[in-house]
């Protein structure tokens, strides 16, 4: 279960949406233009052991998390001028809340099938039977 309480722990909502490097699962975008829209490709998902990834299967469904900070942190702490200035403790992150709402919005998500079709049976029957016909049989995986 996703949780926002203990960044550290394995459920922590900003590192599930984020994904990890080590994992060879990362799913990140840097927009640094305000409504501004873009394309995230994600191909593999994290295991849920965290030691790894895994390619992402045809034809299965996925629920889609969404998760967005502002770099405000680092833009204020870089143009510091006033004697009063406090620098900000992080940046604004979207809560756990948000992002549930979000997926709820998304939906589950299905990936296509982009298998090409596989002959699973091909059988001709003998040319000589007939003076004007050739019957051929086959099938198809899909």
């Amino acid at each position: 279960m996703l949780q926002d309480s203990n960044p550290s722990a394995d459920c922590y909502y900003e590192d599930f949406v984020k994904g990890s490097a080590s994992e060879s699962a990362v799913f990140s975008v840097e927009v640094h233009q305000a409504y501004r829209n873009v394309d995230l490709q994600m191909n593999k998902i994290r295991q849920a052991d965290h030691v790894g990834s895994a390619s992402l299967q045809s034809e299965t469904g996925y629920k889609i998390y969404c998760f967005a900070e502002d770099d405000w942190k680092i833009e204020a702490d870089s143009h510091s001028s006033s004697p009063n200035y406090l620098s900000p403790s992080g940046p604004n992150k979207a809560t756990l809340t948000d992002s549930q709402s979000l997926a709820t919005l998304i939906g589950t998500m299905t990936t296509l099938d982009e298998a090409p079709p596989v002959f699973t049976k091909l059988k001709i029957q003998d040319p000589t039977a007939a003076n004007n016909a050739i019957a051929v049989t086959f099938a198809l995986n899909e």
